[in-house]
């Protein structure tokens, strides 16, 4: 039943108001799984369950996910380029009340001219990143931001100096937001960097942790990319960090994202209905285990 004190309000506007209540109803973790036309018949057979659909925020796509269950918007925001200066915060501000998305993400970048060498560089984007943080945060406060890194790869060498973990991490102390850690993206820099991937992942600010994304990687064109199925070695990196997690080494994230399939030339290739139908099920189990 709607309350009262929220009949004046739009059915647009209520939807996204109850489903607020359900993004905050319990501190527990969520599965969010990316819109699809495979995922959304495999919900319409009741094959698999989802707590959240997780949308870019294009308007067709929130309208075409929204009748199958509440959606959680990743926005494609990115710091180090200078675009956060004229992005439509108002418009982000409405569609984060209307679906109850909990974080509003950004991405640290940088240029791909930028020389991650160059001392003087290095200084004018920290100084970048920290103001176009500051015009999210004047607006929405730092604690609904979440900070994502980049992978890093030889093929985006620019990448480097937004990939650096203590770089990273004092950005995020600095101006006090919140970590949304890509699981896939931290095995990619790792590699390119030769370097453990659970080392590189525990010198981030996982006190900050809010939100994880988990996809699978594997090489494309010759470079590890993300947004595969899941291997064996990304369902071992997953177990480790919801361990972690358990054990109260780091807080529990509100959202766990399974960033698979997709709509468009992008992701369209690489949406498998099956890969859906056996992973996401062993994921929602695995992210509810101890709360059922």
């Amino acid at each position: 039943m709607i309350p009262a004190s929220l009949n004046h309000v739009s059915t647009w506007q209520r939807m996204g108001l109850v489903k607020q209540l359900r993004h905050d109803d319990k501190m527990t973790m969520k599965l969010a799984v990316n819109y699809s036309a495979p995922l959304i018949r495999l919900i319409e057979q009741g094959l698999v369950q989802v707590d959240l659909i997780k949308c870019p925020d294009w308007d067709g796509m929130l309208q075409e996910a929204k009748p199958y269950g509440p959606i959680t918007i990743h926005y494609d925001l990115e710091v180090g380029l200078g675009h956060t200066f004229s992005a439509d915060l108002d418009r982000i501000e409405r569609l984060k009340a209307a679906t109850g998305t909990p974080y509003i993400n950004t991405h640290l970048v940088t240029r791909k001219n930028h020389h991650p060498n160059n001392p003087d560089e290095i200084r004018e984007i920290n100084v970048l990143w920290r103001d176009e943080l500051q015009v999210m945060i004047d607006k929405f406060g730092g604690r609904s931001i979440a900070l994502e890194h980049y992978p890093f790869t030889p093929d985006n060498p620019n990448i480097a100096t937004a990939a650096d973990s203590t770089i990273f991490s004092n950005v995020i102390r600095d101006v006090d937001c919140m970590l949304l850690l890509d699981l896939a993206h931290a095995r990619i820099t790792a590699n390119t960097l030769n370097i453990d991937v659970k080392d590189y992942i525990e010198s981030l600010p996982l006190d900050r942790l809010v939100e994880v994304h988990i996809t699978g990687i594997k090489k494309h064109g010759g470079i590890l990319t993300d947004h595969f199925e899941l291997s064996k070695e990304d369902w071992a990196v997953f177990e480790w960090a919801l361990m972690e997690i358990r054990e109260g080494k780091w807080p529990t994230p509100r959202i766990i994202a399974f960033e698979y399939g997709g709509v468009g030339s992008t992701f369209s290739w690489r949406t498998d209905q099956d890969v859906l139908k056996y992973q996401v099920p062993r994921l929602y189990e695995m992210v509810h285990r101890d709360t059922k």
